[in-house]
């Protein structure tokens, strides 16, 4: 359920491009990758590639994947890292993101999303939005999403489902791993989960 959740707050915000309103922008792209869902729906049921491609091509481009990995650790920890390593992290984090959610995308079952006002900072180079996803029976689930417009588009960097934190999940995950057997270990065992988790996808298709 957890992954399902993730996955759909996630592939239902993918643009390119900057929005004024980073509601409206959720909104309407939400209200287009429905369609596409619901076209795919039968094959992404048994089509791995297209399910890999999905994630990829849609939930990436929705995420800053620098800043979203960074926060996964502490920054005092990031500090330490060569380029080497920082490039090796963020890489696996991908790469987990899309093994883990892949096989989310089949799951979708017409859910609808409604998203609330924006809440800008004062630069306006931050929005938080909440959303709910519809149940067809019982209470909505909320969601809340943290975007930036640094880049030059708006892109998630954070998100909360029904208060679990995402970058403080992985974080409570990954730091005590980093801990007991050092970075270089953490991250050739990270690599070594990114593939497994992908060839799982693989095998249930």
């Amino acid at each position: 359920m957890k992954t399902l959740l993730t996955t759909l707050a996630l592939f239902f915000v993918t643009s390119y491009s900057y929005a004024e309103d980073p509601s409206e922008f959720l909104e309407n792209v939400a209200n287009n990758m429905v369609a596409q869902v619901e076209t795919n729906k039968k094959a992404l049921k048994t089509d791995t590639a297209l399910a890999e491609k999905l994630v990829r091509d849609t939930l990436l481009p929705a995420i800053d994947t620098n800043v979203f990995a960074r926060k996964t650790l502490t920054s005092s920890k990031w500090k330490t890292l060569s380029d080497q390593q920082k490039q090796r992290f963020t890489d696996g984090f991908i790469k987990l993101v899309v093994g883990n959610y892949a096989s989310g995308l089949a799951l979708y079952d017409g859910q609808a999303f409604k998203f609330s006002k924006a809440i800008l900072s004062k630069t306006g180079k931050l929005a938080k939005v909440r959303s709910s996803m519809e149940q067809e029976s019982g209470t909505p689930i909320i969601i809340d999403y943290v975007l930036s417009v640094k880049t030059g588009s708006w892109k998630i960097i954070d998100l909360t489902i029904e208060g679990v934190n995402m970058s403080k999940s992985y974080k409570s995950q990954f730091l005590p791993r980093i801990q007991s057997m050092g970075m270089d270990e953490f991250l050739t065992e990270m690599e070594s989960k990114s593939v497994k988790a992908l060839k799982e996808v693989a095998e249930k298709s």
